[in-house]
């Protein structure tokens, strides 16, 4: 299984992130979101790429709405799928605070 992931995972340098969850009494209140805003600017700020991988599917689209685009899908022997998700480096545009997609 981790042979999969290594294959679809970028060959560029890129920032991986990993665990990112918010404890169920605090769900729906965008902390998560917040989190996820405050990494990607930093890695916006250094102009790199970023990737993920999401065993939720109901996070697709949130992940999709800063940038991520999925890569491929991985079946897990459980039945999960996980899917592959990488955003581009951002680079410098007009009126985006020198930032842009």
């Amino acid at each position: 299984m981790g042979e999969r992931f290594t294959a679809i995972r970028p060959c560029q340098p890129h920032f991986y992130l990993t665990l990112l969850g918010v404890h169920d009494h605090h769900r729906g209140k965008g902390l998560g979101m917040a989190l996820l805003a405050e990494s990607l600017a930093r890695i916006d700020a250094l102009g790199a790429p970023a990737y993920l991988e999401s065993s939720n599917p109901a996070n697709l689209h949130r992940y999709e709405t800063v940038g991520f685009v999925a890569l491929d899908q991985i079946a897990m022997a459980t039945g999960h799928v996980v899917t592959n998700m990488s955003r581009p480096a951002a680079v410098p545009g007009p009126g985006t605070g020198g930032h842009a997609r």
